[in-house]
């Protein structure tokens, strides 16, 4: 609660810095949008403008500007506005597989990345992630990623090394894992 207040306290949703507009966001490890300082957050309070969405995510980039970099990592330019955003694990939440599961949705907006079977990892946290268009990688939502556990194989150490889809083993690079946990 104290972050929060402390956040709220930096800035206002929708400032002005010269003619620049300031917007703050937050993305949940469901992939769904909010404005950052929305006491409540869930599917009714949801960005949900699909061409918004397509836009916010076409735009994300890393946080460069000199201004909240640390509390707002992430930033979707748009004209004269900046929107800064934070999120409570990665910025790219892929939500559920498109086009007979060659595609990942991204967050709720209709923009897709390819599925790489071999490219999926799962970290310490236990939580699944696949390699992402930007930053290093995503995170798989944790509904999707359920419905994806029987499919895998474990190694001593219970973490998966074989993903079986399509009727087809796939042995997984764990790419993702080496270079977070090194």
């Amino acid at each position: 609660m104290l972050l929060t207040s402390f956040r709220r306290a930096l800035y206002v949703q929708g400032q002005y810095v010269g003619k620049t507009r300031e917007y703050f966001y937050y993305i949940n490890h469901e992939g769904m949008l909010f404005l950052d300082d929305s006491r409540a957050k869930n599917f009714t309070s949801a960005y949900k403008d699909i061409e918004f969405l397509n836009f916010f995510y076409k735009q994300l980039r890393l946080n460069k500007t000199g201004r909240f970099e640390e509390l707002f990592p992430y930033i979707s330019l748009c004209g004269l506005e900046r929107n800064f955003l934070r999120c409570d694990d990665q910025p790219i939440v892929f939500t559920e597989f498109q086009d007979n599961g060659t595609t990942l949705r991204i967050g709720q907006s209709s923009r897709t990345y390819p599925f790489e079977p071999t490219s999926l990892s799962m970290l310490k946290n236990g939580r699944l992630y696949h390699k992402a268009p930007f930053g290093e990688y995503g995170l798989v939502m944790s509904k999707m990623a359920d419905k994806l556990f029987p499919l895998f194989t474990f190694d001593e150490y219970g973490y998966p090394v074989d993903f079986f889809w399509c009727g087809k083993k796939h042995i997984l690079t764990n790419q993702i894992r080496r270079n977070v946990e090194q």
